[in-house]
This record gives structure tokens, sequence and C-alpha cells, in this order.
């Protein structure tokens, strides 16, 4: 399951990246980021979370790139 976890962590993260300045400004200021949480994928230590934290890390990021493709397209 944790390698299904990354995979959706990380193809989430990159949908946002993918956007540069403009996507991870959307990420700071989405209403779901939590910052406490992605910490630990920027300090590289998603490994340390429960597989619920990890689950939520990957809800999160997939909500905020769904999100940030309708409203930057809306744009």
């Amino acid at each position: 399951m944790s390698k299904e976890l990354y995979a959706r962590i990380a193809t989430a993260f990159d949908a946002i990246y993918a956007k540069g300045d403009t996507g991870l400004e959307y990420m700071d200021g989405h209403w779901a980021m939590d910052d406490e949480l992605m910490q630990h994928f920027y300090n590289d230590s998603v490994e340390t979370l429960s597989v619920a934290d990890k689950t939520r890390l990957a809800e999160m990021l997939e909500t905020i790139a769904a999100d940030m493709e309708t409203d930057l397209q809306d744009c």
C-alpha cells in the first residue's frame, strides 16, 4: 500500500510543480493545504507517517491538483 500512496503523492505533486511558481503559489493558498503534513514531504520524511497520514497527504495533494486544473483553466 505504501508504494501506491507514494505514487499518488508524487503524481499529484508533480502536476502542481509542473505549473511552476503558479502551481506552488496555488498550493500554498489552497484551503486544503496542511503545512504540518507537507513538512514531511519537504523534509523527505513521508515514510515516518502512518498509513492514515500518508493517505491524507495523497488526498490533499490530489484535491489541490484537481482544483488547480479547474481554477487555472477558467482564468
